[in-house]
């Protein structure tokens, strides 16, 4: 697990002596394209309130307010791009371009940067911290005008939230420091941004601190120590996970924890991947819970929570036999007519149209991918083939040992969720993590030691993200476009105790649960260092500022006596005009 790690080129007497703690004032720059901008940007926040009491925090979107189409657009553009990847593919590529990045910083700096300007003036910060690509360039601009204008230094920090690969808007050399989260970002802050080495910080990405005090909980053994275990194991019945249905009676090694995730939106294939789930871990008897989180998708989260999955069990095992009996007739059919056209015509023409298509069903590799072709396993095939009241009859056979009444396929339970608070207690509980590849939650599942199914990822943005997952050995990726294979694979997992065991392993090397902790100290330590070591320059701009208050008054009065010796001027005149 990475610890507090301080490059040698970035240690600084800043760093070695510890100023006493005052409140700060920290102006965070983001933007809602997806959730982990601002988690990070609220992670940061959370904890300077914590170690700085009577800190505040804001958070700004300057390219929303301040810039013209189609950069103020940002939002409902991501959420249209991130539904359609293609498009996405072609935007980022185009625009992490040399060329369009010159274009986009410098048209972004000769528009906005007068009105970003004034807006960090107005909120007035002690520190100013980017966590968007957008939301660095001009900012690095302004801050050190504000700082020549004023001559309070005013600092600015950018924490890159990807993992694997980063826009080239991302990287300032004008910036005090840059946090980042791996070898990757590194080499491309390098070599696309300019920045020197000695300005970046190797700190983890941000997360909330509830999983550092899980990751503390499970111990420096992580999940697979004896700690660890007693840990999930409590947390799984504070969650009430083994308490669904039948499943009490299974201890955690027996009984795994399926996670399941799309985002805050619940986007994605979630409820296929689901069924395909439900159905393999029913035919291999591997005793589950899927724990599906839904985010704000509440017709999903509805649907699966009024399903019967007694009777969505039967039905599928219904359609697997009807598939498979069709298809065996198809093919008897289809071979029988090829066979009867080359009888027939003696070695004549050959209806190719019929028996090219043949092969193609019987003599190629039977499609894994196909949940209704596929055969269950040795020990379920007795009684599985045949009527429908004999399928009926097995699977009432299977559910007669277990407790009158309890739903699912005697073996697998599901749980769905809405959007969650307690995001860590539940990666702590889970066994296997499904999800999308967002950094935040790659990092978040890293953190607590929890392997990575990753099913789906923005081209370019978080193909990095991917690679992350896979350096580090901590999981495998599968397409959702093929939901049975993802089953399939998370199966084989479960069935691997000490595969899951390296895995874990890796995520805990990879992950830095306590970096927002780091990230916080290391700026508010420089930040109160450079006010204890700067006091004349505080107080010259305190000085500064009164006596520019006072010249206005001085000015307002003198202009308001003159209005007034004016005014009795004019009325003289006017009085003897009269008389």
């Amino acid at each position: 697990m990475l610890g507090f790690k301080r490059d040698s080129n970035s240690s600084s007497s800043l760093d070695r002596i510890e100023p006493e703690n005052k409140p700060l004032k920290i102006l965070f720059l983001s933007s809602d394209t997806g959730g982990g901008h601002r988690a990070s940007a609220e992670a940061l926040g959370a904890q300077f309130q914590s170690l700085y009491p009577g800190s505040t925090y804001t958070l700004v979107d300057i390219v929303k307010e301040h810039s013209h189409p189609p950069y103020n657009k940002l939002v409902e553009s991501y959420k249209h791009l991130s539904a359609h990847p293609h498009q996405w593919n072609l935007v980022y590529k185009l625009s992490n371009s040399p060329p369009v990045e010159t274009f986009v910083k410098t048209h972004l700096k000769i528009t906005t940067e007068k009105s970003v300007r004034q807006t960090i003036k107005r909120h007035n910060p002690d520190v100013v911290i980017s966590v968007h690509p957008l939301m660095t360039n001009v900012p690095v601009a302004s801050c050190q005008k504000i700082s020549s204008e004023t001559g309070k230094h005013l600092p600015m920090f950018t924490v890159v939230t990807d993992l694997g690969s980063g826009h080239c808007t991302w990287f300032d050399a004008g910036v005090e420091k840059m946090f980042i989260a791996s070898e990757g970002i590194k080499k491309l802050a390098i070599k696309r941004g300019k920045v020197p080495e000695k300005k970046l910080v190797m700190s983890g990405l941000p997360i909330r601190k509830d999983f550092a005090v899980e990751a503390d909980s499970l111990g420096p053994g992580g999940r697979n120590s004896l700690q660890g275990k007693v840990h999930q194991a409590h947390v799984r019945e504070m969650l009430s996970v083994n308490g669904i249905h039948h499943v009490t009676k299974h201890s955690n090694d027996s009984h795994k924890v399926i996670l399941v995730m799309g985002g805050g939106e619940g986007v994605g294939s979630l409820s296929s991947i689901v069924d395909a789930l439900y159905i393999e871990l029913a035919l291999q008897k591997i005793h589950a819970t899927i724990v599906v989180v839904c985010g704000r998708n509440e017709k999903l989260q509805q649907t699966l929570e009024s399903r019967d999955w007694n009777q969505w069990w039967r039905d599928s095992r219904r359609r697997s036999h009807l598939t498979q009996n069709t298809r065996q007739e198809e093919d008897e059919n289809l071979y029988k007519s090829s066979r009867k056209n080359v009888n027939h015509h003696g070695g004549g023409p050959i209806n190719w149209k019929g028996f090219a298509s043949f092969p193609l069903r019987v003599f190629q590799k039977q499609n894994v991918g196909d949940l209704s072709a596929r055969e269950p396993p040795e020990e379920m095939n007795q009684g599985v083939h045949g009527s429908m009241e004999e399928i009926d009859n097995h699977n009432k056979e299977e559910c007669s040992n277990d407790q009158e009444g309890q739903s699912s396929s005697c073996c697998v339970a599901v749980r769905a969720l809405g959007f969650v608070q307690n995001m860590a207690q539940w990666m702590v509980a889970a066994d296997v993590l499904i999800t999308k590849a967002g950094p935040g939650t790659i990092a978040e599942a890293a953190s607590v030691g929890l392997p990575v199914l990753l099913t789906s990822f923005l081209p370019g943005q978080e193909e990095g993200n991917v690679d992350f997952v896979l350096e580090h050995r901590f999981g495998e990726y599968q397409s959702d476009n093929d939901p049975p294979h993802v089953a399939q694979l998370l199966c084989s997992w479960l069935q691997d105790m000490e595969r899951l065991h390296e895995m874990s392993q890796g995520a805990m090397k990879a992950g830095n649960p306590h970096a927002a902790e780091y990230i916080t100290r290391r700026i508010g330590t420089s930040v109160l260092r450079w006010k204890e070591l700067h006091p004349e320059e505080q107080e010259n701009v305190l000085n500064d500022c009164q006596t520019k208050e006072n010249q206005e008054q001085e000015m307002y009065m003198f202009r308001d006596e003159h209005k007034s010796e004016m005014r009795y001027t004019l009325n003289s005149q006017i009085s003897q005009a009269s008389c």
